[in-house]
């Protein structure tokens, strides 16, 4: 039997795909611990957040300087064990001081793949020489494709597991399930094409000022710096704060893992057009920053429409504008970032973009989780879509004429 070709593209699609649908499964499992079982409020949700961005802030750099100078693969590894962990962890007990430290551990494990799975598959298929950036960028998209169609899978075996005995056990199982998939990427990732960092002569600091002045010295990267922070600083409210608003609204309590998982299905649906859309924007020839400029409009006009009202079927079809081109929007600006950083920098550069989104989480799950507990969580929501409106704006800037 011929054995098959060696294919970076297909590992990166399934492998991170599988990821992605995992962790559909486990948000919408610990939404509803959270929200229904340990019953947390505003403050209490936004700190989960607080916790989680601060840990990736202080680690995103020196785990994606791991990933330049020694290896991608073991940094994906290390991620998938750490963040596999922190599922577990998050459901073990219902004390929420216990499960507080758990963000800590899973922000610890995302920094050592944020940027790593990127850069990876960008290299190896660079050095191949069939890919360009624009097909690396179609990539992304087909990988949250892939992923969206997992997901689907496993939103609804978390809606029948969860129901027929816990949201906790389906959560922990879902961890396990995480940490196996190291397993696969052990098995079928090769790093053909990484140059380490350190044969260049370069050390910890260097590549860290290297990311720095590439960003620095990139109008489309500085754009693109403001846009994450602007998309990040309303990301975090809707995220912590949007599905507490849409089960409070709904009043089904006893039934809310089966209403906020048709809701997760109904996202996932709406997500694969939004996806399968943006991959015909990129193929006409439209590029990333136009893209971003579209999605960041329609997710604030979503975002809107969810938060000015407590009707719950009105709350919906707002978060399936908003949550869906949001879910398509995180390829489109990670495909911009890809583009514009060298190579030897790259996960850098990925792992700083991702520092942009701590700080960006972080000021708003802190501001406007205070206006919330101040206030209503739909004003705070209000003030997240109109942040979105503002991203959209100044996404415009980064958009070049098409010979560029």
């Amino acid at each position: 039997m011929t054995a098959r070709p060696y294919d970076p593209a297909r590992v990166f699609v399934r492998g991170f795909g599988l990821n992605e649908g995992i962790e559909w499964g486990f948000w919408l499992s610990l939404s509803v611990f959270w929200i229904i079982e340990l019953r947390l409020g505003p403050i209490e949700l936004v700190a989960l957040g607080v916790v989680l961005e601060t840990t990736v802030l202080l680690s995103e750099t020196p785990t994606g300087v791991v990933a330049d100078l020694h290896s991608r693969k073991r940094s994906i590894l290390i991620a998938q064990v750490l963040m596999g962990l922190s599922f577990v962890w998050s459901v073990a007990s219902t004390n929420y001081w216990v499960i507080l430290p758990a963000k800590v551990l899973v922000g610890f494990g995302w920094t050592f793949r944020s940027g790593a799975d990127t850069a990876w598959v960008t290299d190896e298929l660079k050095g191949i020489g069939t890919f360009d950036d624009d097909d690396i960028e179609r990539l992304l998209l087909q990988k949250h494709r892939f992923g969206i169609f997992v997901a689907l899978f496993v939103l609804t075996a978390t809606m029948v597991i969860g129901t027929l005995s816990s949201v906790r056990l389906v959560a922990a199982l879902l961890g396990l399930v995480y940490i196996a998939m190291s397993f696969y990427f052990w098995q079928n990732m090769r790093e053909d094409h990484f140059t380490p960092g350190s044969e260049d002569d370069r050390g910890f600091f260097d590549t860290v000022r290297n990311g720095l002045a590439v960003v620095r010295d990139r109008p489309r990267l500085r754009v693109l710096v403001v846009v994450i922070l602007l998309v990040d600083f309303g990301a975090e409210a809707f995220d912590r704060l949007g599905y507490k608003h849409f089960l409070d609204s709904a009043d089904v309590s006893d039934d809310s893992l089966v209403v906020l998982g048709m809701l997760f299905l109904i996202l996932a649906f709406a997500g694969l057009a939004v996806n399968a859309a943006s991959s015909r924007g990129l193929e006409a020839g439209h590029g990333v920053a136009r893209l971003a400029v579209v999605l960041l409009g329609v997710a604030a006009l979503g975002g809107l429409i969810a938060s000015v009202t407590s009707v719950v079927v009105v709350i919906a079809f707002g978060y399936l504008l908003q949550d869906s081109v949001r879910e398509a929007l995180w390829p489109v600006l990670e495909g911009w970032a890809n583009r514009d950083a060298p190579s030897e920098v790259r996960a850098t550069v990925h792992s700083l973009m991702g520092q942009t989104t701590s700080i960006g989480e972080l000021i708003g799950g802190v501001a406007l989780g205070a206006v919330a507990e101040v206030t209503t969580i739909p004003v705070a929501l209000t003030i997240a879509a109109l942040s979105f409106l503002a991203a959209s704006a100044v996404a415009t800037r980064g958009i070049t004429p098409r010979k560029w």
